[in-house]
C-alpha cells in the first residue's frame, strides 16, 4: 500500500508538472503584449523629450553662452540693484551685419516670470532656434532701430520660449538687454496668419512701400501649440525707453526685497546648469553597471547555477523528499514557465534578486538616456510627420524695402 500511494504522489506530481511545460500561445500572447506596453512607453518618452528635455539642453546651450560674454554687470549698490533711468534721444543700436548664430542679447519678459530670460541670437534657422532660444530675423533692423525687428521662437519644445503669449495684455513689458543696453518695449495687439504671410516683418507691418517713422518689435510663432502648426501668431510691440545696463536694471525687472533691497530674480542660475550631459551619464551608468555585474558574478554567480546545483543535491535525497520539494515548487514553476523578453533579461543578470533589478534598472536608464541623446533628435529630424509636429519654421523670405 506504501509503495502505491508512492507511486500516485509522484504520478501527480509528474501530472502536474507536464502542465507546467511552457505554452506557446501564451508566451506569444505575453511578449507581443510587452512590445505594445513598450511602444506605448517609447511614445510617452517622446513627448517627455520633446516638451520638457528639450528645453533643458536649449536652456544648458544658452547659459553656456551668456558665461562665455563678457557682459556688462547691471550697477548695483551694497547687494542691491539700483533702478535704471530711461534716457533721453536716440537709443544706441548694434550693427546690423552679425554673423548667424551670433548671440544678440536676451530677452527678459515680466507677464510669463519674473525668472524668465532667453537668449537672442541671430538667424531664424531650426538650429538657432532650437539651441539657443530666439532667433533675430537678419533681414529686419536691430532692437531700438527705427522699423520693425522681429524675433521668432517656439512656442512648444526646446524650452518653449514663446509658449505663453497668449497671456499677454496691452501695455505688458518686453525687455531686451544687450552687451551694455536696456530696450523696453510694451505690448499693442496681436493676431493671427498663414506661415506664409511674410508681411508682418515688413519695416511697416503689411504694408510693403511704406516708410517706417516707429520703433517697432515683432514676435511670430507658431500656433496651434500643441500639434501641427497650421498658423502664426504675430505680436505687435512699441518701443518705450532705452537705458544703460551699468546704471541699474529697468524698472519693470525689478522687484521689492528686504529691507527695501531691489532684487533681480531673473539673474538668478538655472537649475540646469547642474545636469552633466547626457553622454557623460551614459559612461557613468555603464562603468557602475559592468562594476555591479562583474562584483555580482563573482560572489552570487547566476540563479540558474544555483537551481542546477540544487537539482544535484536533490537526486541524493529520497523519493518521499523530492515529491515534497517538487510539491512546493509547482506555484512558483507555474509563474515561470511562460516566456518574457524582460523576464528574460532579468534572468541573464547575476547576482540575488535585488541586485538583479539593480543591474535592469541601469540598462533601462541607459536605455533611456540614449533615446534622448541620439535617437530621438534623428526621429525629428528626419521623420516628416515628427518634424512638422516639433519644429516652427521661421518666415525667411520677407520682401525687403
Amino acid at each position: 500500500m506504501a509503495k502505491g500511494t508512492r507511486v500516485a504522489s509522484d504520478g501527480a506530481v509528474g501530472t502536474a508538472a507536464r502542465k507546467q511545460r511552457i505554452s506557446v500561445g501564451d508566451s506569444v500572447i505575453g511578449i507581443i503584449g510587452e512590445i505594445l506596453l513598450t511602444v506605448a512607453v517609447l511614445c510617452g518618452l517622446y513627448i517627455v523629450w520633446q516638451l520638457w528635455w528639450t528645453g533643458v539642453v536649449s536652456e544648458q546651450e544658452q547659459n553656456s553662452q551668456i558665461a562665455s560674454s563678457s557682459w556688462v554687470t547691471p550697477g548695483s549698490v551694497d547687494g542691491s540693484y539700483k533702478v535704471a533711468q530711461p534716457q533721453k534721444g536716440d537709443p544706441p543700436v548694434l550693427p546690423d551685419n552679425a554673423p548667424t548664430g551670433a548671440v544678440l542679447g536676451q530677452m527678459y519678459i515680466p507677464r510669463f516670470s519674473h525668472e524668465y530670460k532667453r537668449l537672442i541670437v541671430q538667424g531664424t534657422s531650426l538650429e538657432q532656434l532650437n539651441r539657443h532660444g530666439l532667433g533675430h530675423y537678419p533681414q529686419t533692423p536691430m532692437f531700438g532701430a527705427i522699423g520693425n525687428a522681429a524675433i521668432a521662437g517656439h512656442r512648444e519644445g526646446y524650452g518653449s520660449p514663446l509658449g505663453d503669449v497668449l497671456e499677454f495684455r496691452k501695455g505688458d513689458a518686453v525687455v531686451i538687454r544687450t552687451q551694455q543696453y536696456w530696450y523696453v518695449y510694451t505690448f499693442q495687439s496681436y493676431r493671427i496668419v498663414l506661415p506664409n504671410d511674410v508681411s508682418v516683418i515688413l519695416p511697416v507691418p503689411g504694408q510693403p512701400n511704406a516708410r517706417p517713422t516707429q520703433r517697432l518689435l515683432t514676435m511670430t510663432t507658431c500656433t496651434p501649440r500643441y500639434g501641427t502648426p497650421t498658423h502664426r501668431w504675430v505680436g505687435v510691440f512699441m518701443f518705450k525707453y532705452w537705458a544703460y545696463v551699468k546704471d541699474g536694471i529697468p524698472a519693470e525687472l525689478a522687484t521689492d526685497g528686504a529691507n527695501g533691497s531691489v532684487n533681480f530674480p531673473a539673474s538668478a542660475d538655472n537649475w540646469s546648469e547642474y545636469i552633466p550631459p547626457l553622454p557623460t551619464l551614459v559612461e557613468w551608468l555603464a562603468a557602475a553597471y559592468v562594476a555591479i555585474f562583474l562584483a555580482a558574478a563573482f560572489v552570487w554567480k547566476w540563479p540558474q547555477w544555483r537551481i542546477k546545483e540544487e537539482s544535484a543535491s536533490m537526486s541524493r535525497m529520497s523519493q518521499k523528499a523530492r515529491v515534497q520539494r517538487r510539491r512546493r515548487g509547482l506555484k512558483k514553476a507555474r509563474k515561470q514557465r511562460t516566456v518574457s523578453l524582460y523576464g528574460t533579461l532579468l534572468k541573464l543578470q547575476p547576482g540575488v534578486a535585488a541586485i538583479r533589478w539593480i543591474l535592469l534598472l541601469i540598462l533601462v536608464l541607459i536605455g533611456v538616456l540614449a533615446l534622448f541623446q541620439w535617437v530621438y533628435p534623428w526621429l525629428s529630424e528626419n521623420v516628416p510627420y515628427l518634424r512638422e509636429t516639433s519644429n516652427y519654421v521661421a518666415a525667411t523670405t520677407a520682401v525687403t524695402p
